[in-house]
């Protein structure tokens, strides 16, 4: 019995003290920059996948639908200039397929990956690398708009570009 109490004050004091709280070896009270000379807490890397993304144009559906629409073509066009570009070309892009929120879930996950598929078919008809881009689908999951009329959900019928180092 004494060897058990001895055993478990032993364990006791080595969880408790084996696990000291270190205090931060850098200052973090002063202005940081990274090796790319930023200040404002992005990398160049950083700042350019940004650009990419916001420079992206999203793709919109009809109801129902995943067949690209003739009105999107040019989006299809202007995405695959851009991701072709040669500051561009050493990522891959993820295309992230959307529904309103009309259906089952399933079906809305598949109806998402259809639309992110033809899309990802429409970049590669434009000379993208088919290796370079990867699909995934956010069903309903995922809306940019949570009213419940036509053009909100219209806006939630898309497909959306994700830039990956």
């Amino acid at each position: 019995m004494g060897k058990l109490a001895l055993t478990s004050l032993a364990v006791a004091v080595l969880v408790l003290t084996g696990c000291s709280q270190k205090s931060p070896e850098v200052d973090m009270t002063k202005g940081t920059s990274d090796t790319k000379g930023t200040t404002d807490g992005m990398s160049a890397l950083q700042k350019l996948i940004a650009s990419l993304e916001a420079n992206s144009k999203t793709i919109y559906f009809d109801f129902d639908k995943y067949n690209v629409r003739k009105d999107q073509q040019a989006n299809i066009d202007a995405n695959a200039a851009l991701f072709n570009s040669a500051e561009a070309k050493s990522f891959s892009i993820k295309v992230e397929g959307n529904c309103d929120e009309f259906g089952t879930d399933e079906y809305n996950y598949a109806l998402g990956l259809k639309r992110a598929k033809s899309v990802k078919d429409g970049l590669v008809a434009k000379g993208m690398v088919a290796d370079r881009v990867t699909v995934v689908s956010y069903g309903e999951s995922n809306p940019a708009c949570t009213e419940h009329n036509k053009d909100c959900w219209s806006k939630n019928r898309r497909a959306e570009f994700k830039v990956l180092p």
